[in-house]
């Protein structure tokens, strides 16, 4: 009798052995967290997906965890469901000194909860970005829970978390390709003083050059005798010169013609009066 009680206790304990670690295994996954991300502009939002990677012993129906961050730099202002978790309750979120703790729940559907092998966002967080471009603050995720259809299998910080860094950077548009600004043209127009100066200065024919510099004058040889005539077309010199001056015949001294006609009047009466006596 004692030999078929012990059997009997034994059987159950390895019965038991056999299916306890398949009621007992927790929900896991090979992570949970987020990756490196920037932004810019102070004042603005950005949307941090929260991802899964390879769900394991579920399907999962509810989740929570914490995630702290430098509320100086970034701050969660709301959540959006993800790409698991589009048919389920609106996530919750409860801003805290060091983070935010986030909390999900299935809608009551079993086909709606995450299944095992899945991997994709659970939930994205909307940051505020209140800090200066070069800032930098650390996401880090803990005290995460997973919990299965029983609701029975709750897994404490059973998959291991991935935490990222938040970098605030300056406008990569205007610091890398700063806006060229087009290069001064010569206006055509003249001001008013410019042109009234220019139509005082230049004649009406379009082709006229204003000289830049006074044009030089050359001077000719004076011929050593006299000539009446007229200059010939040939002595005119080119315009860039003055006409070469003509020479004159040497002036008689004043009254040398009246002084020529008297002493000739005088003669003629000589001879006149010596014919006479003759």
């Amino acid at each position: 009798m004692d030999k078929r009680i012990g059997l009997s206790v034994l059987l159950a304990s390895a019965i038991f052995g056999l299916f306890a670690p398949l009621a007992f295994a927790l929900p896991t996954a090979d992570n949970f967290g987020v990756s490196d991300v920037s932004g810019e502009d102070q004042g603005t939002y950005i949307l941090v997906p929260v991802n899964i990677t390879n769900v394991q012993n579920g399907p999962i129906v509810s989740l929570r965890f914490d995630i702290s961050y430098d509320n100086s730099v970034i701050n969660v202002v709301g959540a959006q469901k993800g790409d698991l978790t589009s048919l389920w309750d609106s996530p919750i979120t409860n801003n805290l000194p060091w983070g935010t703790r986030v909390a999900m729940v299935y809608d009551g559907k079993d086909e709606h909860a995450i299944q095992n092998c899945s991997s994709g966002s659970v939930v994205l967080l909307k940051f505020s970005i209140i800090g200066e471009p070069g800032e930098t603050t650390d996401i880090r995720l803990n005290n995460l829970q997973l919990s299965d259809l029983s609701g029975e299998n709750v897994g404490f910080d059973t998959a291991p978390t991935k935490n990222g860094t938040f970098t605030i950077v300056t406008n990569l548009t205007s610091a890398s390709s700063p806006t060229l600004s087009p290069s001064p043209t010569v206006s055509p127009t003249v001001s008013p003083a410019e042109e009234s100066e220019e139509e005082a200065m230049a004649p009406d024919d379009a082709g006229y050059i204003f000289p830049t510099s006074p044009p030089t004058i050359k001077p000719s040889l004076m011929p050593t005798t006299a000539s009446p005539a007229k200059a010939s077309p040939s002595s005119i010199s080119s315009p860039s010169s003055v006409p070469a001056a003509t020479s004159k015949a040497t002036p008689s001294p004043p009254g040398f013609d009246a002084f020529s006609a008297i002493a000739g009047l005088i003669a003629v009466s000589y001879l006149s009066l010596w014919r006479r006596k003759v």
